[in-house]
């Protein structure tokens, strides 16, 4: 009996190092979406950090110059948090990407996987079907040469 032997083998192995470079990309993509989405929520807590220091030395009365201070401080850390949140809706937006390209690896490898099951299939079928043309054979010798087998089986002892 031959083997199986799946033709787009190769294809396949190709569709996995694919996918599997595309779920890489997308893993990276996410850990940078993380990391600027914590840059963001830290600029955001030194923000109210800072609003909070202006409120307190707003209350303890101080200087013009201090509370300007603050003031522009605040305005730079907002200026801040704007650029954070452009760069996290850019990851968002690569890791969209990223995960659109994982998937569309994923379904060409999917689709070759099908296919070679659908061979293995066929051939384990097929290989079925030989059998039971031998085992047919092997009957319809046995029964229409009935002499034959018998002789077969007192040469064989």
């Amino acid at each position: 009996m031959r083997e199986f032997r799946f033709r787009a083998a190769a294809a396949l192995e190709l569709r996995r190092q694919q996918e599997a470079a595309a779920g890489a990309a997308l893993a990276l993509a996410e850990a940078r979406f993380r990391e600027a989405e914590a840059r963001r929520e830290a600029g955001t807590a030194k923000r109210t950090a800072a609003q909070a220091a202006q409120q307190e030395a707003a209350g303890r009365g101080t200087d013009i110059a201090t509370l300007e201070w603050h003031r522009n401080w605040i305005i730079r850390l907002a200026a801040t948090i704007t650029r954070l949140r452009h760069e996290v809706d850019v990851r968002a937006a690569v890791v969209r990407d990223a995960e659109n390209a994982w998937r569309e690896a994923r379904r060409k490898r999917l689709a070759l996987e099908r296919m070679k099951d659908r061979a293995w299939r066929r051939f384990h079928e097929e290989q079925r079907r030989q059998e039971l043309k031998v085992i047919d054979e092997l009957a319809r010798l046995r029964f229409t040469v009935p002499g034959l087998v018998d002789e077969r089986t007192r040469h064989d002892d």
